[in-house]
């Protein structure tokens, strides 16, 4: 697809934009049928150096504790309260003239414990408000299928990604919002940061250590059985709508220099 180039080189369709994810910042963790998702057992720890604060592996027993627990600092189950701020919060980001908005669908809104067969109707319809809203405030939506929000129960009752029914249950709920946005929505991310497993590992994979004998052979698996959804997932968006344009996200860790000496 071509498109005309502004004076500047971009071309004269190019988006600018903001982003950000749904478990960084819509909070109403419990409201309108939201189940648990890995997001919601994210301690904060102020005992762990920065520079060491990505995803540590957890156990089911951790999770069962995790939800229990009413004393510890889960900041993603709050966040900003995007939830009831967000005609707010994308009017101000429309000041700046950005052109487009980055956000992800929560799985655990539109299917609560991720294998049930109906959707969540109050889900669906907290996205159709904000889909709405980020169109009327001139802004293209981009949106995320999975991006750390994986339904907690696909943990504790199965074993994350490593089983293979979550293939089916994915696509299930992919098929859900592909056809219910596929009049608002044209560019689709189905999984955030593919490539960071390594940092991102329960939160991505949603595989508990103590339920797999062998953890990474099971997140070898786990990423297989990932992709093998995403590509189901994709025909049947192209089926739906062949004007959606779908991809991945990537991570790019750049590298600077500690000084200009070669």
């Amino acid at each position: 697809m071509t498109s005309k180039r502004s004076a500047d080189g971009f071309p004269d369709k190019f988006l600018w934009g903001g982003a950000v994810a749904a478990n960084q910042c819509e909070g109403a963790w419990q409201e309108y049928g939201k189940g648990w998702c890995v997001a919601d057992i994210n301690l904060y720890r102020n005992d762990v150096a920065f520079d060491k604060k990505y995803n540590e592996e957890i156990t089911a027993q951790a999770i069962l504790s995790a939800m229990q627990d009413t004393q510890g600092v889960y900041h993603k189950r709050h966040a900003i309260d995007f939830y009831h701020t967000y005609k707010q919060d994308l009017k101000l980001l429309a000041e700046t003239g950005m052109n487009a908005f980055r956000t992800s669908i929560n799985w655990s809104r539109i299917y609560p414990n991720g294998d049930e067969l109906t959707p969540n109707e109050a889900g669906l319809r907290f996205y159709d408000a904000l889909i709405d809203e980020i169109i009327a405030n001139g802004m293209e939506p981009v949106i995320t299928l999975s991006h750390y929000e994986i339904p907690l129960h696909l943990t504790t009752a199965y074993s994350g990604w490593y089983s293979r029914e979550l293939v089916d249950f994915f696509v299930r709920y992919c098929e859900t919002v592909f056809t219910r946005y596929q009049h608002k929505v044209k560019y689709w991310i189905i999984v955030n940061q593919i490539n960071l497993i390594v940092h991102e590992s329960f939160n991505h994979l949603g595989i508990a250590e103590d339920k797999v004998s062998h953890l990474a052979e099971a997140k070898y698996q786990g990423v297989h059985n990932e992709m093998v959804a995403c590509a189901k997932a994709t025909a049947i968006a192209r089926r739906i709508n062949p004007a959606f344009r779908i991809g991945m996200m990537f991570a790019d860790g750049i590298s600077y220099p500690a000084t200009c000496k070669p």
